[in-house]
């Protein structure tokens, strides 16, 4: 067992936040139950002492987490996790690769701080050859990933020629990637490119979308057209031209339109309260080259009937 320990100092915005509610924000991957759970375990401190879950936060207090680890490889059982058959997630395979819908709530790989039951646990009882593709063994055949709220489309290397093949695609900008996104407020343009660059930020686990003019972070390229305005909302066709953590998120807030649902980029303010089912992020349309044949394949997903059910509710409002 290892220990990460994580340390926040509450800014004037968060206080009179709960304290579970304040760490949940922090840590998306983790559920507030299970952080609950640590709290109550002497592992939460404010200020040194232990608390409760629901002790309320003042600005300047600090606030550290030592978070107990286990091994972060793909045989790790922290907690109890339901996950997906194969065969209800798999759209189409070939020796050389799946491509498959992701469901919304489902880790795609364990890492440090979230070592559970995932996608490739998944994915390997499916074919345990799968355990031996790509560059680390915690994310077999992982060529590119959601996060754990997004949904939709992804593709996962059976071979390691296959998984080679499939990385230069996606770094040469070879492949598309469509998405959907319901969001607050309505950008300003009908159609635009967002560039801002996209750095780790210094609180928590979000990433920081800077201006393209400054030379910290990596460069980043969202495009995005209304498909809809909503009053106080939108819905949005989304590609991305490059591959960062949380990009389309982190770009949206940049924005001032961040994702319905998102817990972890959200504006303390918006024009219209949205009560969001799930992240209203979705992968629907992903394209790329087989890397046997060249053949261009392509793949697309009905939105999740969510957005349908939410644009509704807002159009009615």
């Amino acid at each position: 067992m290892d220990l990460r320990v994580h340390e926040w100092t509450v800014a004037d915005t968060d206080a009179g936040a709960r304290l579970d509610v304040f760490v949940a924000g922090l840590l998306p991957d983790r559920s507030r139950a299970s952080i609950q759970k640590s709290i109550k375990a002497g592992q939460v401190t404010v200020n040194g002492a232990s608390v409760t879950p629901h002790a309320f936060l003042r600005a300047g207090d600090l606030v550290e987490f030592k978070e107990v680890e286990a091994n972060p490889f793909i045989s790790a059982r922290a907690e109890a996790t339901v996950l997906p058959k194969a065969e209800d997630i798999i759209i189409e395979e070939t020796k050389d690769w799946i491509v498959l819908d992701k469901p919304t709530g489902s880790l795609v790989h364990p890492d440090a701080s979230m070592p559970e039951p995932s996608l490739v646990d998944v994915l390997i009882s499916h074919d345990p050859k799968i355990a031996k593709v790509g560059e680390a063994p915690e994310r077999p055949g992982i060529v590119h990933r959601l996060d754990r709220e997004v949904s939709g489309l992804m593709i996962v290397a059976k071979t390691q020629d296959a998984y080679d093949s499939l990385k230069r695609q996606f770094a040469q900008r070879k492949t598309r990637k469509h998405y959907l996104a319901l969001v607050h407020g309505e950008p300003p343009r009908d159609e635009d490119d967002i560039k801002f660059r996209i750095a780790r930020s210094t609180s928590g686990h979000r990433m920081a979308a800077r201006p393209t003019a400054e030379t910290g972070g990596r460069a980043a390229w969202t495009h995005y057209r209304v498909r809809e305005r909503l009053g106080g909302a939108a819905v949005l066709d989304i590609e991305i031209l490059s591959g960062r953590t949380h990009q389309i998120r982190a770009h949206l807030f940049a924005l001032g339109n961040p994702v319905a649902g998102d817990k972890l980029y959200a504006l303390r303010r918006t024009e219209r309260a949205i009560k969001a089912p799930r992240l209203m992020l979705q992968s629907i349309g992903l394209e790329f080259e087989d890397p046997a044949t060249g053949e261009k394949r392509s793949f697309s997903l009905e939105p999740d009937p969510a957005f349908a059910a939410l644009a509704d509710h807002l159009r009615l409002a």
